[in-house]
Formats: structure tokens, sequence, C-alpha cells
């Protein structure tokens, strides 16, 4: 086979495998991090959206808390309720994949949570 022949399989094989995405996600702060609404009453000081991109990491691991750590500490919120995670790609990263030929495992993480304070009776 010549090598024009086997560079379209190749460049589909490629696109394919980038788009699979599988994550290990945790959160150990120094606050408590809740993934929906706690029971308590609480009251929300401010909804945050924070998106980092990630380069070169093969182990799909991601620690919530060390992301939200700038945020936390400066806001200082009694908890992080209502937390969602996800795992997106844009064109900048499929684009720095593909000249890597997936070796780069380019992606962004997308982290909304509210932070709270304990409701004041």
């Amino acid at each position: 086979m010549s090598k024009k022949k086997l560079l379209p399989p190749f460049l589909m094989i490629t696109i394919l495998l980038q788009s699979c995405t599988i994550a290990r996600i945790s959160g150990k702060a120094a606050v408590p991090m809740l993934y929906n609404q706690p029971t308590e009453k609480v009251e929300i000081v401010e909804h945050i959206t924070v998106k980092k991109n990630v380069n070169f990491d093969w182990t799909s691991t991601f620690e919530i808390s060390e992301i939200l750590a700038d945020e936390i500490a400066e806001k200082k919120p009694d908890a992080v309720i209502n937390t969602s995670v996800k795992v997106t790609t844009s064109v900048d990263n499929f684009f720095l994949n593909l000249i890597t030929l997936g070796m780069a495992w380019s992606r962004k993480i997308v982290i909304e949570a509210d932070f709270v304070k304990e409701a004041k009776n």
C-alpha cells in the first residue's frame, strides 16, 4: 500500500481516538465539597466557572480542589456545592492533538460550583 492510501485511515483513527474521554475526578478540599444541594439552609455567596487547559496529562485524574484552590482562598466559603465537572475539547485542543499525533492529550476542564456560607437565622 502506498503512503497516500494510508494517510486518510490514519487521520480518521487519530480523530476518533481524540474524542474518547474517561476521567477520574476527586475533591479533597479544606472546605466541604458537595455535588448537590446540602440539607442545611445555606446562603449562596457566588456561582463560579473555572476553565483549565490540561496538556500532556495521561492519567486522566483531576483533583477539583487544586483547580479551585485560588478561588476558595480568595472567597473563603463555608462549603462548595452544586459542583459539576466537564471534560471537553475545543478547536485549539483538537489541532494540538492532531499536530502531536495524540501525544499532547490536550483537554479543557470546566468546573461550575456555588460557594456558600452558613445561613444566619
